[in-house]
C-alpha cells in the first residue's frame, strides 16, 4: 500500500506542507498494474491523475496498424493531466513495462491543488510544456518518415515503367544486333565468295540508308488494329512471292517504319535470290535497332525527367532556404503523388506572375503533400471521379495556395480540432492524425504565414498564406550569394 513517505519523495508535491500532503494521501487511491497489462486505453475516459510510485509506463499510439511510442514515464513521474484539463478522454495508451504501482488523484482534488498551490500547478504546467516539445518532436519525425514513405513509393512507381520499358527495349535490340550480325556476315561472305560485287554492296548500302531516312522521317500518324494487320499481311505474301523466309516475322517491322513493298523493292533487285532473304532481314533488324534504340533514349530521358521532378521535390543539395517557385513545388508535388491520381481529375489555376517566396522549400513540399493526399483520401470515399484543385494567387505581401476537392467534407464538430496532433477523421489504421499538425507548425510557426479550413459537404479548402520574403531572420542562398559579391 502507498505510505506518506512514499508521496513526499515525489517531486510533484515538493511544496506542499506535511499537512497539505496529508490531504492528498487520505484522498487518492492507489491501483497496481501488472507488467504488459494497459492502464488506459486511448478513448476511453480520465477521471484521475496518474502519478507512478515504482516501474515504468510506456505511453504509445496506435498509427497505420503500428505503434509510435511517444515516451516511458518511471517512478515519480505523472500523467494524464492533459486529458484531465481538455475533458478529454485518453490520448495514448498506456501499458506496464514492469509491475506498475500508481497514485491516484481524482479530477476534482487535483483541480483544487492546481489553483490552491502554485508550486504544484507550476510543476504541472512545467511538465505539460516538456510534453508538447516532445510530441512535436514525435509527430515531426514521423511526419518525415511518413513524406519520405511518400517519396520512395511514387519514386518506385514512376521508375518502374520506364525501366520496365528500358528493360524490355535492351531485350529485343541485343536480338535485333545478334540478326544483324548473322546477316551482316552472311552477304560478307557471299561478297568474299564473288556471289555479290562491291559496287552491289554499296548500291545495298546507299539504298538501306534511304530506307532508314525514310523511317527516321515517316509520319507517326497511328493506325487501327485492322489497318496495321491489312498492311502486314499484303506485305508479307508480296514478300512470300519474291521467296523472302520468314516474310510474316518480318513485315511488322517494316509497318512500324512505315514502308511499303515499293520501298522494298530495290533491295531485292540489288542481290540474286538466293540472298533476298539476307538483304530484306539485315534491313529489317537495322529498323529494328534503331526503333529501339530510340525506345531506350525515351525512358532514359523519362527516367531523368522523374529525378529532376524528385530532387525539385526534396530540394536536394541546396540551402535550407531558398527562393521558392510555388507553382512549380505544386507541380513536383503531384508527379510524386502521380501514382495516387489515378481516376481522379486535377484542375490547376495558377497565377503565371506569382512571385517567388523566401522559404523552407522541402518544408513547403511536405505541406503540400499533407493537404493533396487528404484531397485524394477525401474523393477515394466517392462513387464516380473526384476532383481536386490547386490554385495560387497574390494577394499583396502574401502568396495564397488553396487546395480543394469535391469530397464529403470535414464535419463540423471537427473542423476546430483539425489541427490539433494526432486528431484524425480517419479510421486508426488508416490515419496518424500528424500531417495536418505538422502543416500548421511549419506554415505558422516556421514561415510566419497561416493556414486555414473552410469544408462544408461537396467542397473543402485548405488555404494557405505565405509572406513573400518569407521567415524572420531568413537567409536565403541569394543573399549569401548578394553578400559574397559584396
Amino acid at each position: 500500500m502507498t505510505t506518506f513517505d512514499e508521496l513526499r519523495r515525489i517531486p510533484l508535491f515538493d511544496g506542499l506542507s506535511d499537512t497539505e500532503l496529508e490531504g492528498v494521501f487520505q484522498n487518492g487511491s492507489e491501483k497496481f498494474v501488472a507488467a504488459g497489462e494497459l492502464n488506459g486505453r486511448e478513448g476511453e475516459p480520465v477521471e484521475h491523475l496518474y502519478v507512478i510510485l515504482e516501474g515504468e509506463l510506456k505511453i504509445s499510439k496506435e498509427v497505420n496498424g503500428g505503434e509510435v511510442v511517444i515516451d516511458t514515464y518511471g517512478p515519480g513521474a505523472f500523467f494524464a493531466e492533459v486529458p484531465l484539463l481538455a475533458g478529454m478522454p485518453f490520448l495514448a495508451t498506456g501499458r506496464a513495462l514492469s509491475d506498475c504501482r500508481m497514485f491516484l488523484i481524482p479530477n476534482d482534488l487535483f483541480r483544487r491543488l492546481l489553483t490552491e498551490y502554485a508550486s504544484f500547478s507550476n510543476k504541472i504546467l512545467e511538465t505539460m510544456v516538456e510534453r508538447v516539445q516532445i510530441l512535436q518532436s514525435v509527430a515531426g519525425q514521423r511526419e518525415k518518415l511518413s513524406s519520405l514513405g511518400t517519396l520512395a513509393a511514387g519514386l518506385a512507381h514512376e521508375m518502374n515503367n520506364p525501366a520496365t520499358a528500358a528493360h524490355r527495349s535492351i531485350e529485343d535490340l541485343r536480338e535485333s544486333l545478334d540478326e544483324l550480325r548473322s546477316t551482316g556476315m552472311r552477304l560478307a561472305r557471299a561478297t568474299a565468295g564473288g556471289e555479290l560485287t562491291p559496287s552491289a554492296i554499296d548500291r545495298l548500302e546507299r539504298i538501306i540508308a534511304g530506307v532508314m531516312e525514310r523511317s527516321a522521317a515517316r509520319d507517326e500518324g497511328s493506325l487501327d488494329e485492322l489497318e496495321r494487320c491489312e498492311l502486314e499481311e499484303e506485305l508479307g505474301l508480296w514478300l512470300e512471292d519474291r521467296g523472302v523466309s520468314g516474310c510474316w516475322d518480318i513485315a511488322p517491322s517494316f509497318i512500324d517504319s512505315g514502308l511499303e513493298a515499293t520501298s522494298l523493292e530495290p533491295i531485292l533487285e540489288s542481290v540474286t535470290p538466293r540472298l533476298r532473304t539476307d538483304a530484306v532481314r539485315h534491313v529489317a533488324a537495322a529498323l529494328d535497332a534503331a526503333s529501339l534504340v530510340d525506345e531506350v533514349e525515351d525512358s532514359v530521358h523519362r527516367i531523368s525527367g522523374i529525378v529532376q521532378a524528385m530532387e525539385g521535390y526534396s530540394y536536394m543539395d541546396r540551402s535550407p532556404v531558398q527562393d521558392v517557385d510555388v507553382n512549380g513545388s505544386l507541380d513536383d508535388t503531384l508527379a510524386v503523388l502521380d501514382y495516387r491520381l489515378e481516376g481522379v481529375e486535377v484542375v490547376r489555376d495558377y497565377d503565371p506572375e506569382l512571385p517567388r517566396v523566401t522559404a523552407y522549400g522541402g518544408e513547403l513540399n511536405q505541406v503540400w503533400t499533407n493537404l493533396v493526399d487528404n484531397a485524394i483520401d477525401a474523393v477515394s470515399t466517392q462513387e464516380g471521379q473526384g476532383r481536386i484543385g490547386l490554385r495560387t494567387s497574390c494577394e499583396g505581401d502574401r502568396v495564397l495556395v488553396e487546395v480543394t476537392d469535391d469530397g464529403p467534407g470535414i464535419p463540423q464538430e471537427y473542423q476546430a480540432r483539425i489541427f490539433e496532433p494526432f486528431f484524425s477523421t480517419k479510421d486508426v489504421s488508416e490515419g496518424a492524425g500528424l500531417g495536418l499538425d505538422v502543416s500548421y507548425r511549419i506554415v505558422v510557426g516556421r514561415h510566419g504565414g497561416d493556414i486555414h479550413l473552410v469544408s462544408e459537404p461537396g467542397e473543402t479548402r485548405f488555404e494557405v498564406r505565405l509572406p513573400v520574403d518569407g521567415p524572420d531572420n531568413a537567409v536565403t542562398g541569394r543573399d549569401l550569394r548578394m553578400e559574397a559579391g559584396a
